[in-house]
């Protein structure tokens, strides 16, 4: 699993490849520290090369989006793949994010 974080016309992008999974959530929360720093802006969590998520990559990206709602901001999932909405959308977490193509 890898994530970079990018700045973009006044929105934070973090892209996640490959699984997030629970082997991979520790890194994962240090990868998106940068994301919990920052108070001013969108963010997006470009899942394009998101293959798989478990429980704790859901609990992951509530996370984001309770601290992206908390500081007035929108949180979007973007590039999902079916597989990956079918399970956010089971957890009941696709409804609070904003989607994107």
């Amino acid at each position: 699993m890898d994530i970079t974080i990018n700045e973009q016309e006044g929105r934070l992008t973090a892209a996640i490849i490959g699984d997030l999974d629970n082997a991979a959530s520790s890194q994962a929360e240090r990868s998106l520290r940068p994301l919990f720093q920052r108070t001013d802006c969108d963010v997006v969590i470009d899942c394009t090369e998101l293959n798989y998520i478990s429980s704790s990559g859901l609990r992951i990206l509530l996370n984001v989006y309770k601290h992206t709602r908390t500081n007035g901001h929108t949180a979007t999932l973007k590039g999902i793949t079916d597989e990956v909405a079918e399970v956010i959308d089971l957890s009941g977490l696709l409804q609070l994010f904003n989607v994107e193509k």
